[in-house]
């Protein structure tokens, strides 16, 4: 129950560890919560994963159970529940929805009770929207929920939009997002460098967006506002990274060629050195449709001083307030404008705006403030072993 000097052991069960949203919060989290104070310890359902590799480098062990997408097999949930009863938890934390269900599981793998918290990381529109597979889970979660301890959401607009489709954990808590202001931060040099690296004339304006390929995350959208940008006369490059965003995709491919941009979109797949890139960009876009919770690319392209045009998804408005542009989802007309607005209203604009967000991160979203928060919480749940938990409002 407790590690090395008194430490509370923390056993965090996530679906994988690939570069994502939930995957790098948690390597965040995993970085600032105090070692002295809390014995952290991670599983992951899949195998590998680039993120496994950030976690180990803080000193964190990652282990997991060698399962493969599809129907879990009783050999891996027999790894998961002995891993779980060597670890010898405090909290069992489970991220995202098979993660979630994973720790429900596990927790029935121990000789004693320990509580169960789940971490729910996006926002719930519609339940067509999700897979089939994802859609079991869903509803399995809504009916498991009343027999956890308790879900943590990153958003208020995820924790009403679960409550409406039956979730009834007794403890809801919402925790937003944390970024560090260190490693993401401005760089004057940023903005050469990308167009030297690119081979974009230095005087281009360069609108960026930083999202893996799926149909949620809005990239024809963001290709059919590119367009409208570019038929306004403005002389702009559009830049995407992310897992999948590549050439050798032939969805990104075909949306390209629709929307006649060739020579005018750079497509740099998934990239270690986002920093440097939220720092080259004029304008961050984000252009998701749906299921955005809180996206860590607009907290971080604003912690870079980047002003940011984003789609009104999630707490992508919360996030921004009043130092971005907020558009309704899927309308390129929309998020055309608001870009083009924002590059016609010159350089000393942009970088008054980028200003103001970035100090309403350090204000408001800082990894410090995230990290406290989730040891509070972490406390709480500790010292709930073996009483009842009251039902949060």
């Amino acid at each position: 129950m407790t590690g090395p000097g008194g430490a509370l052991r923390i056993v965090h069960i996530i679906t994988g560890l690939e570069v994502g949203g939930a995957e790098i919060t948690l390597s965040r989290l995993l970085g600032a919560l105090p070692s002295q104070e809390f014995s952290s310890s991670v599983i992951s359902l899949l195998p590998g994963g680039v993120v496994a590799g950030w976690i180990r480098d803080l000193g964190v062990p990652v282990r997991s159970v060698e399962m493969f997408r599809g129907i879990p097999t009783p050999a891996a949930a027999w790894r998961l529940r002995r891993l779980v009863r060597t670890l010898q938890p405090a909290v069992v934390q489970g991220w995202m929805y098979h993660g979630n269900l994973a720790a429900w599981y596990a927790r029935w793998g121990l000789d004693r009770a320990v509580p169960v918290a789940w971490n729910i990381r996006q926002t719930l529109y519609e339940l067509r929207r999700e897979r089939p597979g994802t859609r079991l889970v869903i509803a399995a979660g809504a009916r498991l929920s009343p027999g956890i301890s308790a879900v943590v959401y990153n958003s208020e607009l995820a924790r009403r939009q679960h409550e409406a489709y039956g979730f009834r954990p007794p403890l809801a808590r919402v925790i937003s997002n944390g970024f560090d202001c260190e490693r993401f931060r401005p760089a004057p040099d940023a903005r050469a460098a990308l167009r030297a690296e690119l081979g974009i004339p230095a005087n281009r304006l360069v609108v960026g967006m930083v999202s893996r390929w799926h149909p949620m995350k809005g990239h024809e959208t963001f290709f059919a506002a590119a367009r409208l940008v570019l038929d306004r006369g403005l002389d702009v490059a559009f830049v995407c990274a992310g897992r999948g965003v590549t050439a050798a995709n032939p969805r990104v491919s075909a949306a390209l060629e629709r929307q006649g941009l060739g020579g005018r979109v750079y497509l740099l797949g998934e990239r270690s050195d986002t920093p440097r890139l939220y720092a080259g960009f004029d304008v961050s876009c984000c252009s998701s449709s749906w299921g955005e919770g809180f996206p860590n690319a607009v907290g971080e392209a604003m912690a870079c001083g980047t002003p940011c045009v984003v789609t009104d998804v999630g707490e992508a408005r919360a996030l921004v307030g009043d130092a971005g542009r907020v558009v309704p989802p899927g309308d390129p007309a929309a998020l055309g404008a608001a870009v083009g607005t924002l590059l016609a209203a010159g350089t000393e604009a942009r970088h008054r705006l980028g200003a103001a967000g970035r100090a309403r991160i350090l204000r408001e979203f800082s990894l410090q403030r995230m990290a406290e928060a989730y040891a509070d919480f972490y406390r709480h749940l500790a010292g709930l072993v073996g009483k009842s938990i009251e039902r949060a409002d």
